[in-house]
């Protein structure tokens, strides 16, 4: 874990403190919790783009299309799809 340090209102910092000595957990817990499922919902919304779909068109438009699948691109796709389920 990494530590850093945020500003927030008194009043949002007194609730997550009331919840903490309700729930047995320290502020920090709290928060972190409150952190993750925020960046969870966000991401639930508009999920991360795949990482290798950023190298679609990278090579421009002036390069050789070239197949470097060796005719097995849709059983590549087909046995991704499978790992996923």
């Amino acid at each position: 874990m990494k530590r850093t340090t945020i500003m927030a209102e008194e009043e949002l910092l007194y609730k997550i403190e009331q919840i903490a000595c309700e729930s047995g957990r320290s502020k920090a817990e709290v928060i972190r919790e409150a952190l993750a499922d925020y960046v969870a919902r966000v991401e639930e919304e508009s999920p991360p783009e795949h990482p290798l779909l950023g190298l679609i068109g990278v090579a421009g438009e002036d390069a050789v299309a070239m197949d470097l699948s060796g005719g097995r691109d849709e059983e590549l796709l087909w046995a991704e799809r499978d790992e996923a389920s």
